[in-house]
């Protein structure tokens, strides 16, 4: 499923998924912003986005991080189109590597081809569009977030999941997270677009509240922590019960992720 839409300044959001009987597994995205695409969306949407992007000019893909819902397109744009992708330098041996992938998301994404990228420069300044790469890891060590100055303007990537984050990843990291997003609150923004929820409305104070939320369930999760409750207790209390996606993903993504990465 390949979804656009074009706001009144111009930036095209789009919305992929792979779908089953007409319903999107999981929702993700890409941006066009000029001539520059920010993400290419998972293997099962490759060519979508290809078919898309028709004769439209293209010069450059950023890449935000190397999960495959963000990258997983970028094999068969480097060979239809010649865009190479461009990533965190810690990023780039993993795309032409590989990494583990899981069954469930082999399911919802479909499994990456290699792709040899390109790193990141500090700036990325084409096509009349100027960006500036802002580390920002803890959802991946290679996640950056790119931000246009002039407009005051953030693509975040998966720094902003939503307001309240109902799981964790097994392998983010929440002290980082906190970090990324105080650096991400602390630019000029006007406006915040997010990879999976598209523009959001009120980004810059969403943002905030997502730093206020993600830094209470850290400073309560230490406070019962130290007074020796039990950790699957503490993420009960601090974050909800377990739920589905725990079962689906076999604890990979879970409430006691929160707690499991400040006991790290």
């Amino acid at each position: 499923m390949l979804h656009a839409t074009t706001d009144p300044e111009g930036v095209v959001f789009l919305r992929l998924a792979r779908t089953v009987a007409g319903r999107p597994l999981y929702r993700g995205g890409a941006y066009l912003l000029g001539n520059v695409l920010l993400d290419c969306g998972p293997p099962a949407t490759a060519r979508e986005v290809l078919a898309w992007l028709g004769g439209r000019t293209v010069d450059a893909l950023l890449v935000t991080h190397h999960h495959e819902d963000h990258s997983g397109g970028a094999a068969l744009l480097l060979d239809r189109r010649g865009l190479a992708p461009h990533i965190h330098a810690s990023g780039v041996g993993l795309l032409a590597r590989g990494y583990p992938i899981q069954l469930y998301r082999r399911l919802v994404w479909g499994r990456p081809r290699h792709v040899e990228a390109r790193p990141l420069p500090p700036v990325v300044d084409t096509g009349g569009v100027r960006l500036e790469v802002v580390e920002t890891p803890g959802h991946s060590p290679d996640h950056v977030c790119f931000y246009d100055r002039s407009r005051g303007w953030l693509f975040t990537g998966d720094l902003f999941l939503g307001e309240r984050q109902r799981y964790l990843r097994e392998d983010e990291d929440l002290e980082q997270i906190i970090a990324s997003l105080r650096v991400a609150t602390a630019l000029p923004l006007e406006r915040v677009f997010c990879a999976h929820r598209g523009p959001l409305r009120e980004g810059p104070a969403a943002l905030r509240r997502r730093l206020d939320h993600l830094t209470s369930v850290r400073d309560q999760a230490r406070d019962l922590m130290a007074r020796g409750v039990p950790d699957a207790e503490v993420a009960r209390r601090v974050v909800g019960p377990e739920g589905p996606l725990t079962w689906i993903s076999g604890g990979r993504f879970s409430t006691l992720n929160f707690v499991k990465s400040l006991r790290r």
